[in-house]
């Protein structure tokens, strides 16, 4: 007998609740031939089917007229969402379909369905969401359209998904506040429409690992998932309401969540950062919550009874991966020639928490890691207040070359790209680790950035949408107004309510500089910078540019457990600190870097290639860690599947 899941019934009635506020928002958003005429920008196929389908769903006779609608006017073109998106249109509300409408899926899925064997749909060591959607496609759509070859290639992959969880802890696209819950729909979607017994065994097997990942990074009180992330956007880093997912189990026992944020009125609160748009986040979160999940209780009941200090560790591999275009090769030799590949491997992550604080670290990065959170911390800034974003803060970093800027769009020039303002990307490469709440965090820049260079810096990003830190030291001075500067390299102290950073500096080599540290206002945010050059415009040579060197250790610590900040503040000044870097003949005059951290309690040690990103060790204590595959605290994970 396989282990009940938690709460069925009760995500059937919250998914209802979530279609019926949509209805009441956005139906008046379409007109009379289904094309959108709302306040947002809703131009994708995705989110048109998305519409569709969850005024079908939602199942009263106005919005299934205006879901057939939208249906017959959409322009139909491959994306790898929407495929899957009219097979659950097609097998769960069929009767509600016009005749037109049904032709029009139909037609979409014959055209494009064959996409979906593609080997480059399987689980490569990237984008997972896209192969457990194809997945679904493959079984669910080739059953639909008799193609039993498609039925074959999805069996596979399924099975190839089976594998990675078997040989690691973590799947590659491990832990992302957007992309886990789209593994999780579409595994869900699987397990409830596969008719064959052995297939959805596994689909919920995979889909229990995957509620593994995300229930046990679950931090009540400030109601998000703890990091790293594999893949973040700026929403995702500062922590937003959308886990969808882990509402449609949890309900109102996730403190802050869909319904009394992004429902409780058709326009967000001030502060609230939004990713793309209000009519994006309501229909993401109505037409992922229109399934029923399959959540062990077991997990449920540890994720809400968690004693602190709580830890869970893990493995993950990941695929080479360059920062070149998918679509096309730089048409520039010199670009090409920058456009280097970075090596496929297996590394470790681990989230550590307390009541007040949580914080997460990954030794290497999810696919050319531009969206990598390989850093990231969450915290409590007043225990005596309930669970709120006014409460709470994320803390996360991003190198940054040529002074681009979180909070809106930056012009990447030479990969001809501009970002928009919904994700600031990692120019660096990075290696982070920890004990404990001690983290080290180890940086370089990416080599394609190194011609007309103006600025070279590691920046710790602190949002400050609803209020700011009560104070910020650089070494023995106080910044009156948070901002300031420093020209030596200087230990930076952080009072945050009731919980305290301090961010060491590592090795910051200078190409010239105005200041060594900087904390600015920026967008909204507090940027905390650590610079390994400021000034004109300059080209830098390959191997000087990605030997720079750049980094800090952070530990962070309660009011609770150091006694006041200024107890803090004087423990942490004595931290004694090593980094530097080193080659000899019998290596080929190929360079490491060296790095210690030693305060009472932690010593952490690394010897890393900044250019092939080789590890020859990471230690912790005068040990190498264990890296299991996977360890929880208070959890016997062989309780697993595939463990």
């Amino acid at each position: 007998m396989g282990k009940p899941f938690y709460d069925l019934q009760e995500q059937k009635e919250r998914a209802d609740h979530i279609l019926r506020l949509l209805v009441r928002y956005h139906l008046q958003d379409f007109d009379a031939n289904g094309n959108y005429c709302g306040p947002d920008n809703i131009t994708g196929l995705r989110e048109r089917l998305w519409f569709a389908y969850s005024f079908l769903a939602e199942g009263s006779k106005e919005a299934c007229l205006t879901g057939n609608n939208i249906i017959e006017a959409c322009r139909y073109d491959f994306c790898h969402f929407s495929p899957k998106i009219a097979i659950q249109i097609v097998i769960k509300y069929d009767e509600r379909l016009t005749d037109g409408a049904r032709n029009k899926l139909y037609g979409y899925l014959e055209d494009t369905i064959e996409e979906s064997a593609s080997d480059e749909m399987d689980f490569v060591g990237v984008n997972d969401n896209f192969p457990c959607m194809s997945t679904f496609i493959a079984l669910i759509g080739g059953k639909l359209l008799s193609r039993p070859h498609l039925m074959e290639i999805g069996a596979k992959r399924l099975k190839q998904l089976k594998g990675v969880l078997i040989r690691r802890g973590f799947v590659s696209e491990f832990n992302s506040p957007t992309y886990t819950g789209i593994q999780l729909e579409a595994l869900a979607e699987l397990a409830n429409h596969v008719e064959d017994e052995e297939l959805r065994r596994i689909a919920l097997q995979c889909e229990e690992r995957l509620w593994a990942d995300q229930l046990t990074r679950l931090h009540l009180t400030t109601s998000q998932v703890a990091g790293p992330y594999s893949r973040a956007y700026t929403a995702d880093s500062i922590g937003h309401t959308q886990h969808f997912a882990i509402y449609a189990v949890l309900g109102d026992l996730l403190p802050v969540n869909p319904l009394n944020t992004l429902f409780s009125t058709r326009d967000a609160e001030p502060g609230y950062v939004i990713h793309h748009n209000m009519a994006f986040l309501h229909v993401s979160v109505a037409s992922m919550m229109n399934t029923i999940y399959h959540c062990p209780e077991e997990l449920v009941h540890h994720a809400l009874n968690k004693t602190y200090p709580y830890e869970v560790s893990g493995t993950a591999e990941f695929s080479s991966s360059s920062d070149e275009h998918s679509w096309e090769s730089p048409k520039d030799p010199l670009l090409a020639e920058d456009m280097v590949e970075y090596p496929a491997g297996v590394g470790s992550n681990t989230t550590y928490m307390t009541e007040n604080y949580a914080l997460g670290t990954s030794t290497h990065e999810f696919h050319n890691g531009v969206q990598t959170d390989s850093f990231h911390l969450l915290l409590r800034r007043d225990p005596r207040k309930k669970t709120s974003f006014r409460n709470s803060r994320a803390i996360y970093t991003k190198y940054v070359i040529n002074d681009k800027k979180p909070g809106q769009s930056n012009d990447y020039e030479r990969m001809s790209i501009t970002s928009p303002d919904n994700s600031l990307w990692d120019e660096g490469r990075k290696l982070a680790f920890q004990h404990k709440q001690t983290a080290m965090v180890l940086y370089k820049p990416k080599r394609f950035g190194r011609l007309q260079v103006t600025s070279l810096k590691l920046s710790i990003l602190i949002p400050c949408q609803y209020s700011e830190p009560d104070g910020i030291w650089l070494g023995e001075r106080r910044l009156e107004e948070l901002t300031g500067e420093s020209l030596e390299p200087c230990p930076v102290f952080v009072k945050d309510g009731a919980v305290y950073m301090a961010f060491h500096p590592l090795l910051l080599t200078n190409h010239g500089r105005r200041a060594a540290v900087k904390v600015e206002r920026v967008n909204g945010f507090l940027m905390l910078s650590f610079y390994n050059y400021e000034g004109e415009a300059r080209d830098f040579d390959p191997k000087t540019f990605v030997l720079t060197g750049n980094g800090f250790v952070v530990q962070v610590s309660s009011e609770q457990e150091a006694g006041g900040f200024e107890a803090f503040r004087v423990a942490s000044s004595k931290a004694r600190i090593l980094d530097e870097t080193h080659s000899s003949a019998h290596s080929r005059r190929t360079v490491l870097r060296r790095t210690t951290f030693e305060l009472e309690g932690a010593k952490l040690s690394c010897e890393y290639s900044p250019i092939s990103e080789g590890i020859r060790y990471i230690e912790v204590n005068g040990r190498i860690p264990a890296n299991e595959k996977l360890a929880i605290t208070g959890y016997d994970v062989s309780r697993l599947p595939f463990i």
